[in-house]
């Protein structure tokens, strides 16, 4: 086998050899070992766009297309092994950002001692032999569509499409004039932009519109080599800078007859100068374009076909806008009117539940004090009702939403059990909890959202069940770090329930069926609502039964897992606690007068001086003379709410460290967010139970 060295070569060729590769006809390169051009000819370097100094130095993979390099890195492995010729046809970068389809063939050079020195190529530029065979296959397929009877956009489409496929750093469109030849209606532009393409859709043709509707107007070629400056292109100019087009030539299709039917363009992203082989490439798609125009069938009828539907479409694009517009208000009044009414139906039972707070602290017979935990079971049952349609409209509208804060598992169980003990003890049932040792008890979470499902859970059971107890169990599933997942499930010996209904009972206004409903009454809200809970926090929810054999509710949760000691509220006695609020003074900022009666006999009863202001304007006027250890304030009012009020308090220099604390009957997390959004220090939910607002009072005023 013969062995070449690029030193033996220009030796033995010498000054003939040099000549003969000025001359050449094809590229001539010579690489080192590395791939680094070392040597190149005039015409590589005039086939590449560059001066042979700006090749030589670098590396010829900084030449290729990226996904050639791996071809030319195989070369060159492949010529330290073997001593044999490669020949492989790559993809090199022009100067101008143009892509080159070239064939190389590589010889390996070989130093005395036979180590691999580097290569010697021929590189013949095989681009325009590659466009041209393009070019006729997509012909071809165009021709056969028309032959064929083929849709006109799929005509179309392929003649853009094959011009693409020959030139990749174009985008091609053909556009089609109106029946009344004034406008253009979009033919085909697969790559275009969509904004675009529905932006020049039945553009108006004029002597200064742009390539297309210049060309379509004039009935002349049209060559914009700057879209940036031309001003052919001032009233598009904007859309085409946010589509990212440079330059634009159009070509008018004619019939055979020379009527303009259309355009048909190439774009380039930045500005651009056609060659020859450019026009006669737009020259030709505009024929082919022609041909496949005229042999569509009956084209008035299809235009008029399309003219109606665009017409269909935009009425009902219209119609549809329109009821998406109307269902969106009817949703957002039915929000409102909800939220609105369940404020006015709260309000009042918030005041009934403080006054049966107040004549509980007094002396009462057995009798009495049976009456008025009856009446409170019943106003917590309304408010549990109403709570539920206020939840579930926050669901309709996607504002329902978790608040998550740190928490004692084990005081939200216990809490859940005060809450319904007398239900289940009323009803004589036992009611057990079992929380696995493994249980951690610090969480991270929305406790009361927890205790809503539990509570929900237990409800039922208690309501379904007239014998033997119901068992509350919590296990861990798995731990991951700060997280960890956990399965609750409440068992019952209740009337049970059949595998159809339980199919469907986590659906709205699902329960068990009609004589249930007469029997044990319900909204049918509840378990929907505990399903969004718990899925809120990546849980499921399900059950288990057979009729007269009872049930088992059981979902899982995803928690957050803390290190430290849960936040959880004090047991301190009330009294307690209002020993240290004696000689305080505050101002009641509340409208409903029953609701004053209560707030101010609980902050009487605790030692504090208490004056109300009926709105927020009233409570400004009053803080005008006077200072308060803390303002409470209602959100809701007539005149100035307390979002107003509490604003102008904090742009007040002289008001604005005052402390604010919000009482509301809204306590969503939106309505929190809000309250402290306009400035409040804390957030009590009514109904104000005593405990509650003698903390908060205490942990935000100056000491």
């Amino acid at each position: 086998m013969t062995t070449l060295s690029l030193d033996s070569v220009t030796h033995s060729l010498g000054v003939s050899y040099e000549r003969m590769v000025e001359m050449a006809d094809e590229g001539i390169w010579a690489l080192d070992h590395m791939a680094r051009i070392q040597f190149v000819n005039p015409r590589l370097a005039s086939m590449l766009g560059y001066s042979q100094a700006e090749l030589c130095g670098h590396s010829a993979m900084e030449f290729l297309d990226s996904r050639e390099s791996r071809a030319l890195a195989h070369i060159t492995l492949t010529n330290r092994k073997r001593e044999n010729d490669e020949h492989q046809e790559l993809r090199f970068c022009h100067k101008d950002g143009r892509l080159l389809l070239v064939k190389v063939g590589s010889t390996p050079l070989f130093d005395k001692g036979g180590n691999y020195t580097g290569s010697l190529g021929v590189l013949t530029d095989m681009t325009r032999r590659a466009q041209m065979e393009t070019r006729e296959a997509a012909r071809a397929r165009a021709l056969y569509l028309i032959a064929t009877g083929a849709e006109l956009h799929a005509v179309l489409d392929a003649i853009v499409l094959g011009v693409e496929a020959q030139h990749p750093q174009t985008l091609c469109s053909i556009l089609l004039l109106d029946d009344s030849g004034d406008h253009v209606l979009l033919g085909s532009a697969p790559h275009l932009p969509d904004f675009y393409n529905q932006a020049i859709h039945g553009a108006l043709i004029g002597p200064r519109a742009g390539s297309c509707g210049t060309a379509a107007y004039t009935g002349k070629r049209v060559i914009v080599e700057n879209i940036h400056t031309d001003p052919l292109w001032d009233d598009y100019r904007p859309l085409a800078q946010q589509a990212g087009l440079g330059a634009c030539w159009s070509e008018p299709i004619r019939s055979s007859s020379g009527k303009v039917l259309g355009t048909f363009a190439i774009y380039h992203r930045s500005p651009h100068r056609p060659d020859d082989e450019h026009i006669e490439t737009i020259a030709a798609s505009a024929s082919l374009a022609a041909i496949a125009i005229e042999r569509s069938l009956d084209r008035q009828c299809l235009l008029e076909l399309n003219a109606d539907l665009e017409k269909q479409v935009r009425l009902r694009t219209l119609e549809l806008n329109r009821e998406k517009e109307r269902a969106e208000a009817a949703s957002r009044a039915k929000s409102d009117f909800v939220s609105n009414i369940s404020h006015e139906i709260r309000t009042p039972m918030h005041s009934i539940q403080g006054l049966l707070e107040l004549v509980g602290n007094t002396s009462l017979t057995l009798d009495q004090r049976d009456y008025l935990g009856k009446m409170d079971h019943a106003v917590q049952h309304l408010l549990g009702i109403i709570n539920n349609v206020l939840d579930f409209s926050r669901i309709e509208t996607g504002k329902f939403q978790l608040d998550r804060q740190h928490y004692s598992l084990r005081s939200v169980l216990n809490n859940v059990e005060s809450q319904l003990a007398n239900s289940a003890s009323s009803k004589g049932l036992r009611l057990l909890f079992m929380v696995a040792e493994e249980v951690p008890d610090n969480l991270y979470g929305d406790p009361l959202r927890l205790g809503q499902v539990l509570i929900n859970y237990i409800g039922n059971a208690i309501k379904f069940s007239e014998r033997g107890e119901i068992k509350v169990s919590a296990r861990l599933i798995s731990r991951d770090g700060r997280t960890c997942k956990l399965r609750f499930l409440v068992r019952d010996h209740g009337i049970g329930i059949s595998q159809d209904v339980q199919k469907k009972l986590f659906q709205p206004f699902e329960q068990a069926d009609g004589s249930t409903t007469r029997e044990y009454g319900g909204t049918g809200l509840g378990l929907a609502i505990c399903r969004k809970i718990v899925e809120e926090t990546g849980g499921q929810v399900g059950v288990e039964s057979e009729p007269g054999k009872g049930s088992e509710f059981w979902f899982t949760t995803r928690m957050g897992v803390t290190n430290g000691r849960a936040v959880v509220q004090s047991d301190v006695l009330e009294d307690e606690e209002a020993q240290r609020l004696q000689g305080r003074r505050i101002l009641l900022v509340e409208d409903n007068e029953v609701n004053q009666m209560v707030a101010k006999e609980l902050l009487s009863r605790a030692g504090v001086e208490v004056e109300v202001a009926a709105n927020g304007k009233q409570a400004l006027q009053v803080l005008e003379h006077d200072r308060f250890d803390a303002v409470l304030m209602d959100v809701q009012m007539p005149i100035m709410d307390g979002y107003e009020a509490t604003r102008l308090i904090r742009e007040d220099p002289e008001l604005h460290d005052a402390v604010v604390i919000a009482m509301t009957a809204n306590a969503g997390r939106e309505d929190k967010q809000a309250a402290f959004s306009a400035g409040v220090d804390d957030f009590v939910s009514k109904p104000i139970r005593a405990l509650r607002l003698y903390q908060a009072l205490l942990k935000n005023m100056k000491t």
